[in-house]
């Protein structure tokens, strides 16, 4: 028996349908996922990262940024492995990790490519106002609270200014390694007596210390901070206002120093998905004043900050479309 024509049209539209329905439209932008290698529990670098993601997402909904937890080395070795995509890093730690010296010894990479500068990384090393300890030399034999092994606050921050004083891990008390949380509350129950971290200015570990105690900050000499120069070249003097922690119990300048807290990207990450990242960061950069004072007033200057390290291409390209880069 035949097909009645009705019939087999019919048929045959329901069949086109079917097929385009299959077919993605012409022009449609494919989901791009994206591993963002950000920090430790605590601390600052998870929901900074998560602001990247929905500033990226906002401006460019094709790319997915997912924020897994992380630490700068941790980060490196994550990148150096095509395990991550995006990652935040410090200046020294690219830097090392790019030359094979100090912790990458014999693990150099050329994966990581520097995207852009966040903001000031610094070192704060806090103990009770009531404590004997206004030295880090003072701090031999104390139980301390310190950054999980292979975090750039333990590598870069402990055992460098231990060094700069003659001294090593080996010579402090009990110790307790976990994340920047768990630092605070061991100190908080006098189960360590001093926490040190690379992180903003003012940092929530310290406001959150305060109010339940008042804090003395560790500063370091002039003498202390040449040594830790000679250690790696790309830490740089910095000065924590007196006020900034006033109600901590903080009340004058505190000198001490810092690393740029950086975007980087994997050299395996195509430059138009880079381009993008870096566009959107760096035309919703308002956005991040909602995690972080320390981000206030950024510029897209700022955010390009030309270290003599190399781009990824992503970003140069538009770096040098606004004028950042020539």
């Amino acid at each position: 028996m035949r097909m009645r024509p009705t019939r087999a049209f019919t048929l045959a539209m329901l069949l086109l349908l079917a097929a385009a329905l299959l077919v993605a439209p012409a022009g449609a932008q494919q989901k791009v996922n994206l591993v963002f290698s950000s920090g430790p529990t605590g601390g600052s670098w998870i929901p900074l990262a998560g602001a990247t993601a929905e500033i990226v997402k906002k401006k460019f909904p094709d790319l997915e940024v997912q924020v897994e937890p992380g630490a700068a080395l941790v980060n490196m070795e994550k990148m150096r492995n095509d395990k991550a995509d995006l990652a935040w890093s410090m200046t020294n730690v690219l830097h090392d990790a790019r030359t094979g010296i100090g912790q990458w010894k014999g693990k150099q990479t050329d994966k990581a490519l520097y995207v852009a500068t966040m903001y000031p990384n610094v070192w704060q090393l806090v103990v009770p106002a009531d404590s004997p300890i206004k030295s880090v030399k003072d701090l031999k034999g104390k139980p301390v609270a310190l950054p999980a092994r292979g975090n750039t606050s333990l590598a870069d921050g402990w055992e460098n200014v231990l060094k700069a004083n003659g001294m090593k891990l080996d010579d402090l008390g009990p110790k307790n390694y976990g994340p920047v949380a768990s630092n605070a509350e061991a100190m908080k129950n006098r189960q360590a007596m001093a926490v040190g971290w690379f992180t903003t200015v003012p940092a929530s570990f310290i406001l959150d210390l305060g109010s339940t105690m008042k804090l003395r900050m560790i500063g370091l000499s002039d003498a202390e901070f040449e040594q830790i120069k000679k250690i790696n070249p790309g830490f740089v003097r910095h000065t924590i206002k007196k006020g900034t922690y006033a109600e901590q119990g903080i009340e004058e300048d505190v000198q001490t120093f810092q690393s740029p807290t950086i975007l980087i990207a994997s050299s395996k990450t195509p430059e138009d998905v880079i381009y993008r990242v870096t566009k959107a960061i760096v035309e919703g950069r308002a956005d991040y004043v909602n995690v972080t004072k320390a981000m206030k007033d950024i510029t897209p200057q700022d955010l390009g900050r030309d270290y003599g390290m190399p781009y990824h291409p992503g970003a140069a390209r538009y770096y040098k479309e606004i004028g950042v880069l020539k």
